[in-house]
């Protein structure tokens, strides 16, 4: 049996083959990358099993992990790295994120210093990082300031300068230009869920999260800016020019605006309940969200950490490592099926959808204001 420290290090490496993969043409450097990882997935699949080759891994990459991989279990089994164009699909996207384990044990990594963020670092490593200079400030600065970066993940720079400096905020983290993968004729549109510049790619643009549902068809005629719907996706967004905008790194998004949207949608909607306090980000971020009665002599609390990860194997794994304050553990609504497999893996931890914490509370706060 693969043990889980070792299953991690090779889907790791086999996400980080596949990104490089993606980049062969313009990073010289991808294809020592996806010979080093050819020899990480080899150590676990063993002699005779599995690709023994770098074009022998990148063809595996097309094909489910579970069909080649050894250990996989229903969470990963079924993901394919590479789609037909040779680029990652958007299942890679969503749960890469959660494989970021080390896989060069007592080395240094030469992908560091090339890889996007989200593949070689963890969530809290991105997180300390950007608000390394909020930390030394007050609560309600670091609340302000992550609040910030998840409402404005984009836009005109001069705009989010002045919005910052409406807020008394320090430079956060940096912003760059929009990147060329993510314009079309000068413009960019805004995933309608995070805001992040939505992907350009063949006839679709979409936001890479594909938990966010926004998926349209190419401009009118190819010439006008108006995107059409695909399928059941959200209304389509409004172009903007490209020329001055500026968007935080994709690893920033991935970490910290993803699930910062779910963070502040579910604070906000708990926030306007009769009867309740809440706290976004209280003391620096213990917990996500505090909920206490606000009635004289109310002493009931809730406090709330909303995790949002693709796999519940591995954020079961993540909390026996790191296990939280919170006395809630809080998933997406979009994250609701993973509830059965959380409870059975911990099951000393309290857990909730957003919707269901958010009817428990209200229903705790009508309780609170009932006469007696």
């Amino acid at each position: 049996m693969t043990s889980t420290t070792t299953l991690e290090r090779a889907v790791t490496a086999a996400i980080r083959a596949g990104f490089a993969w993606t980049v062969r043409r313009e990073r010289p450097e991808a294809w020592t990358e996806i010979a080093r990882m050819t020899g990480v997935i080899m150590r676990t699949c063993g002699p005779g099993r599995g690709p023994t080759t770098p074009v022998e891994l990148v063809g595996a990459l097309r094909r489910p992990l579970g069909t080649w991989l050894p250990g996989c279990g229903a969470d990963v089994g079924g993901l394919v790295v590479l789609d037909a164009d040779d680029e990652l699909t958007d299942a890679t996207f969503e749960i890469g994120c959660d494989y970021t384990a080390e896989v060069l044990s007592g080395q240094d990594d030469p992908g560091a210093g090339w890889l996007p963020g989200w593949r070689v670092h963890r969530a809290e490593q991105i997180e300390t990082a950007a608000f390394r200079a909020l930390l030394v400030g007050t609560d309600d600065e670091y609340t302000r300031g992550r609040r910030f970066i998840t409402e404005r993940p984009a836009g005109a720079l001069t705009e989010l300068m002045v919005a910052r400096d409406a807020l008394d905020l320090p430079a956060l983290v940096p912003y760059s230009e929009i990147p060329e993968e993510r314009r079309w004729r000068g413009l960019w549109w805004p995933c309608p869920v995070c805001r992040w510049p939505m992907r350009v790619r063949g006839p679709l643009v979409r936001c890479d999260f594909p938990r966010h549902e926004a998926v349209y068809g190419p401009p009118d005629g190819g010439t006008a800016s108006r995107l059409r719907p695909v399928g059941a996706s959200r209304r389509a967004p409004g172009a903007r020019p490209a020329d001055g905008a500026v968007c935080v790194d994709e690893s920033v998004w991935r970490y910290i605006v993803v699930p910062g949207v779910v963070e502040v949608r579910l604070h906000d909607r708990l926030a306007a309940l009769p009867g309740v306090k809440t706290a976004l980000y209280p003391r620096k971020d213990l917990h996500d969200i505090q909920v206490v009665g606000a009635g004289e002599g109310d002493k009931w609390e809730f406090t709330l950490d909303v995790k949002d990860y693709a796999s519940a194997s591995a954020l079961a794994r993540r909390l026996e490592e790191r296990p939280i304050a919170s006395g809630h553990l809080v998933l997406p609504r979009y994250r609701r099926d993973q509830i059965g497999e959380l409870r059975r893996l911990l099951p000393e931890t309290r857990i909730a959808t957003e919707d269901q914490i958010h009817d428990r509370i209200r229903r705790r706060a009508a309780r609170a204001g009932s006469p007696r």
